[in-house]
């Protein structure tokens, strides 16, 4: 049983209904649908009941949702007794979306520090959802992460709901990134791509992030849904993916391109063209935490970061 899964569960029965949840959730409707039913065939259980209303819990999901807000509420006093149990003065605790542009201001206070004996340093790299949940269980004091403008007022609403502060950064148009010598390429310079170019490529996309805008790209024809893509590959981590990309034709979406990412990696990033999405990235905070010197530094760090990357597009 994945433990991430608790709390799709829970949420599932809390807005009793599977596309309200997922959209409280920041995930799609079909991979939530999926996740319950591939929870209720380890278990053995039938934990809900689906009906033309939504879902209702059963005798069964009545009984597993009630441990399932035990080990919730107990990871959540968990996470807030090591939180706390690190010097006021000495941690830095972060959850981020992957993006190097996020690791490297990590990177940065880490480096800046690096004598200091009796720092404490934590970075998560999660899905959007779970860095909110991060915060808002006192994993994490501080996060960075992304979400697409379309869904900009459900987002703010989210945020609203759990008592967090958002620090908007700044709003960037998808690129295309792939090897500098791949064959959409050859021959050209290239200074944008349209998706369509793509279409007999590989995708690389990163397991169980479900809920990224990347991978439904909103364009003048319509949505673009790379989930449906001809051949996908999935990749747990960012090196792993620029290694992959580096040495096959694959591609995938993201924002400019990070520090030496051309010259460690021979992979590029070039504009997306016809897309009507952005993607805006912010800092989340809880309203109730005073963040130690260190995370006011990195918070510093990442807002002239992105700040710069911006402007640098302009």
């Amino acid at each position: 049983m994945d433990a991430n899964n608790i709390k799709y569960i829970v949420a599932i029965a809390k807005y009793g209904s599977i596309n309200h949840a997922a959209k409280a959730m920041f995930i799609s409707q079909p991979q939530l649908s999926h996740i319950l039913k591939t929870t209720e065939e380890e278990c053995g259980l039938t934990l809900f009941q689906r009906t033309s209303r939504g879902t209702k819990l059963t005798p069964e999901g009545e009984d597993y949702l009630h441990h399932c807000n035990i080990i919730l509420a107990e990871m959540a006093k968990l996470n807030r007794y090591v939180t706390q149990a690190a010097s006021a003065q000495s941690r830095l605790r972060v959850s981020m979306t992957r993006f190097s542009h996020t690791s490297e201001c990590f990177n940065e206070i880490c480096r800046r520090h690096q004598d200091d004996t009796t720092i404490h340093y934590h970075l998560f790299e999660n899905s959007a959802s779970n860095v909110l949940e991060d915060i808002v269980d006192g994993k994490s004091n501080i996060g960075v992460l992304h979400y697409s403008t379309t869904n900009e007022s459900m987002s703010q609403r989210s945020f609203a709901d759990k008592k967090l502060n958002f620090i908007p950064l700044a709003t960037f148009r998808p690129y295309v990134c792939l090897a500098a010598d791949h064959p959409v390429l050859k021959g050209k310079t290239k200074s944008a791509i349209e998706i369509g170019e793509l279409k007999d490529y590989g995708f690389v996309r990163y397991a169980g992030q479900y809920e990224d805008f990347i991978y439904h790209i909103a364009s003048d024809s319509g949505l673009i849904d790379l989930n449906e893509s001809q051949k996908i590959i999935y990749v747990c981590d960012r090196q792993e993916q620029m290694r992959l990309i580096q040495s096959t034709n694959f591609y995938t979406i993201g924002i400019s391109e990070f520090s030496g990412q051309s010259e460690l990696y021979q992979v590029i990033s070039v504009p997306l063209l016809q897309s009507t999405e952005h993607l805006t990235f912010g800092i989340v905070t809880r309203k109730d935490t005073v963040l130690s010197p260190l995370e006011e530094e990195f918070k510093e760090e990442v807002i002239s970061r992105y700040r710069t990357l911006s402007d640098s597009e302009l």
